[in-house]
């Protein structure tokens, strides 16, 4: 359940903070998508799915790294996204792998499924290609590469709904911000941090049935975030 929230100090979310939170919240239902499609073995609506899930997640970190070129920046969002996706193929193995008493395209999974022998999820060596996408979009944007050991640790410890994950993302989250708002104060940059999880804990009680609902239900805690992260820069 997610606890109360300490007080941001942010102006109303405008237009442009409502877009970047809209873009990576979008980014994350069409994730779901393409995982809910790959478990059907759907692969033409899979494919779409991580097309605009890649697309959203590359505008959202336009909005986080205005600093960067776009090119990079947007490269940074379709890496993240990217390492998402194998993330679900680790947690997903043995339903995805009964996609392949069918005729499987080539790019519709990133890892190989197929050949992949799981002893748990915990053992599966794909979570060091996870970070390795990471790094790779923490060297688009220039966020310190420790972000990317710290940010699978709370993946593979959110999936498995283990102890200490919340921990684990502001632990991480703390890095990415530090890039993103390098005025910010400690004290603000924790308090992001649990909005950024308290994010993360509104998209798991997504039913993938409505878009517009479960979207709306975390936009609020996200467009807040991303206004307080605008009148940082501003100030």
């Amino acid at each position: 359940m997610m606890t109360k929230l300490p007080t941001l100090d942010a102006s109303p979310p405008t237009t442009r903070a409502l877009d970047a939170a809209e873009a990576l919240l979008l980014g994350f239902y069409h994730q779901d998508l393409r995982e809910t499609h790959l478990t059907n073995c759907e692969f033409d609506a899979a494919r779409a799915a991580a097309e605009s899930a890649e697309s959203h997640m590359s505008r959202a970190f336009r909005f986080e790294f205005p600093d960067a070129p776009a090119a990079r920046s947007e490269r940074a969002g379709e890496l993240f996204m990217r390492a998402l996706f194998v993330q679900d193929e680790i947690e997903n193995q043995e339903s995805f792998t009964h996609c392949f008493t069918h005729e499987v395209p080539d790019d519709v999974f990133v890892s190989d499924v197929e050949a992949m022998v799981q002893p748990s999820i915990d053992d599966d060596a794909r979570w060091a290609d996870c970070e390795r996408l990471l790094e790779a979009a923490c060297d688009e944007v220039g966020i310190d590469p420790e972000y990317a050991t710290l940010h699978v640790r709370f993946w593979r410890m959110h999936g498995q709904k283990r102890e200490g994950w919340r921990a684990a993302a502001r632990r991480a989250h703390r890095i990415k911000l530090a890039c993103m708002v390098p005025a910010a104060d400690a004290d603000t940059v924790e308090t992001l941090a649990q909005y950024f999880v308290a994010g993360a804990e509104r998209h798991d009680e997504w039913a993938r049935r409505d878009v517009h609902q479960e979207v709306g239900s975390a936009l609020d805690i996200v467009a807040t975030y991303y206004q307080a992260i605008l009148d940082l820069r501003d100030g």
